[in-house]
Formats: structure tokens, sequence, C-alpha cells
């Protein structure tokens, strides 16, 4: 192989300036300032337990929504169907289906109001000398569904639903 002697020395010569190179330049300046912002300050917030075993309030509010003193049968139709009372709540709906006095038949009733996509279920009231299962729709918000849906279970279970309105 014939290789010149100045092909030799500029083979050299750029090698050396190739490999020389990153020392002579300047070195450039990395920015490690991190744009992160720092965490926030979270403080723990503890909340009391509720005893669900030892509430004695528990039941009394449940009963509330079926305290003959807060139903009233509503069948006037110049009532607003969607509303709020006098404490900014929505007003609720109830409609009771009808009054047994066995729990099988209560419990047959609501299971075919269930079957038919109805939200039913079944109050014990026990206030008076004998035990009444009252079966229920609801409670609903809008009480054309209340409506709607009475005309529908009189028509197929041949009862006489009441409307009724939760008076808080």
């Amino acid at each position: 192989m014939n290789i010149s002697k100045g092909a030799i020395f500029c083979l050299i010569g750029l090698t050396f300036l190739w490999l020389s190179l990153p020392f002579f330049s300047q070195p450039s300046e990395i920015d490690r300032m991190t744009r992160i912002p720092r965490a926030p300050l979270i403080e723990s917030v503890s909340f009391e337990e509720m005893d669900t075993k030892n509430d004695s309030e528990n039941p009394e509010l449940v009963r509330e929504l079926f305290n003959p003193d807060t139903l009233k049968v509503m069948d006037s139709e110049d009532l607003l169907p969607i509303g709020l009372d006098d404490d900014g709540l929505p007003l609720l709906w109830l409609l009771e289906v009808e009054n047994f006095v066995r729990s099988d038949k209560a419990k047959a009733m609501t299971e075919k109001l269930r079957q038919k996509g109805h939200s039913a279920f079944t109050h014990i009231a026990d206030d008076t000398d004998t035990t009444r299962y009252h079966v229920y729709i609801g409670p609903k918000i809008d009480r054309r569904r209340v409506v709607s849906a009475k005309t529908s279970i009189d028509k197929a279970f041949g009862t006489d639903a009441l409307v009724l309105q939760f008076v808080r």
C-alpha cells in the first residue's frame, strides 16, 4: 500500500484535531435548578368516628320519614311537581301502595312491585296494638313520577294507593 507522507500527516492532523476538540472547546453550563414547585403543606384532619352500635338517635332519624305527623296525603293537582320546602330542601314524595296485617302478604306485594321495576319497601308500624305492614314506593323528588306509578300500580294490582308528601 502506497500512501504518501502528506496524506499521513493530514490524517494524523485531522485525528489530533478531532480528539483535542473537546479539550479546547468551552464546556456548556448545565442548568441544574429544578422547576418543580415545592410540595404544599398539608395538615391532617381528624374526624370523629360515629358509634353506630350505641347511637340512640339513629332509629329516631330513620323513623322520622314514616312518622304520621310528617306525612300528608296530597291529591291536589295544583301543587308544583318539583320544588323546595321552606328550609331549601327538596320536596319528597312517597306512594303508600297498601297496608297489610300479615307480613307475608306485604313481602309478596313488595316483591311483585320490585319485579315491575319499582323501588318498593315495607315499613312495620307498631305504634298501635296491632302491627301493620305498609308497602311504600319512593321517596322521589318529582310528584309526577309518583302519580304515574300510582296510576300503573292501581291498574295492575287493583289498589287505591295514596300519594304522600314528607313534611319536615
